[in-house]
């Protein structure tokens, strides 16, 4: 998904308000979001029978899922993919703000130091940071990205390190496809990721040039990943190199 260039769907204020309600709930607890967390935590200006309205009707459109009849609501793919080009348009139309952690980030990769570079990716995203500089592919943060996910089943862990192992192989071969695009970021929610596989990761994809010379970074992390934190220390880093 090119975030740069998609549009936001078609939804009104009020239901879109709640849907990124909802997601940023389940992203901070990983529990299922019930109407009764939204009211006490928001004010739309609506009763909470009302909001329970709203998150039925963006369950049947896709957006959110319910497992249990009377239970509360998690994100969907397309939720999570929604909720991402909202994030990334609000990112856009605001301030160029630059920190230290992008600036740190930045030296180390204008400095060769991509081993140090992908480190502090890894720190600061708390998620399987991926460098690629010319052929070489740089990668940390496994442990990490298992802690962040809790996973018991064998076969989802597996999938996991199959990827990990996979991925300077995958890259390479996206690498080229990546680079005509027209833009990025992109972002990828679970099976759709052109380097990963496990439906349980989402994969956001940036490109700099550094010192001449493209380079590739990947946060790889939960679909509950903070979409708003990363995708702010990559747009930093592009406003450092511009």
């Amino acid at each position: 998904m090119n975030i740069a260039d998609s549009l936001p769907g078609m939804m009104n204020a009020r239901t879109q308000s709640i849907l990124e309600a909802a997601i940023k709930e389940y992203i901070k607890t990983g529990e299922p979001v019930s109407s009764r967390v939204l009211s006490k935590k928001y004010d739309f200006g609506v009763k909470d029978a009302t909001i329970r309205n709203e998150l039925s009707r963006l369950t049947k459109d896709g957006y959110l899922a319910q497992e249990h009849t009377s239970g509360g609501r998690v994100p969907t793919d397309k939720g999570y993919g929604l909720f991402v080009m909202h994030t990334y348009q609000n990112l856009l139309d605001s301030k160029r703000i630059i920190n230290d952690r992008q600036t740190r980030l930045a030296s180390g990769l204008k400095k060769g130091n991509v081993r140090e570079a992908v480190k502090a990716l890894s720190n600061e995203t708390k998620a399987l940071g991926v460098i690629q500089s010319g052929e070489d592919v740089y990668k940390t943060g496994l442990n990490d990205l298992f802690e962040q996910l809790n996973l018991d089943a064998r076969q989802d862990l597996q999938e996991i390190i199959e990827d990990f192992e996979s991925l300077d192989d995958r890259l390479a071969q996206f690498q080229k496809k990546f680079l005509q695009a027209a833009s990025s970021p992109q972002v990828f929610i679970g099976k759709k990721s052109p380097i990963t596989q496990s439906e349980n990761l989402s994969v956001i994809l940036d490109c700099y040039t550094v010192d001449g010379e493209k380079v590739i970074i990947a946060v790889i992390g939960p679909k509950r990943m903070d979409y708003d934190k990363n995708l702010k220390l990559l747009k930093g880093l592009h406003e450092l190199y511009e």
